[in-house]
């Protein structure tokens, strides 16, 4: 009778470990706290972060009003523009950054 309880007690904390763990698993992370972070790595100005965070908030505010996902042209053709848009803001030495910190986070997506 006791190695059953023990073995019911074990069985359940595990669930319980496994169901915890996988909580946070679909939730996006805060791009907020992502914006901030680069405008703090690329070593922006008050002027250059004030444009970026807009250009960075105005591609998100598509997908994120309309509550679909938008086609993967529609996707490209957003990130085009923004991309124009980031490049206008930055200095060269700053895109270049911008564009390596792009390159590094597509690869642990991959990963």
């Amino acid at each position: 009778m006791k190695k059953q309880i023990l073995c019911l007690a074990v069985v359940l904390f595990i669930g319980s470990v496994v169901c915890m763990a996988q909580d946070n698993r679909g939730e996006r992370p805060d791009m907020s706290k992502r914006i901030e972070q680069m405008v703090t790595e690329l070593g922006l100005n008050e002027t250059q972060a004030k444009d970026f965070k807009t250009a960075m908030e105005e591609m998100r505010a598509g997908w994120n009003n309309s509550g679909e996902r938008p086609s993967r042209e529609e996707m490209r053709k957003r990130r085009e523009e923004l991309d124009t848009k980031i490049k206008k803001i930055l200095t060269d030495e700053q895109y270049e950054k911008y564009q390596n910190m792009r390159q590094q986070r597509r690869q642990r997506r991959g990963n």
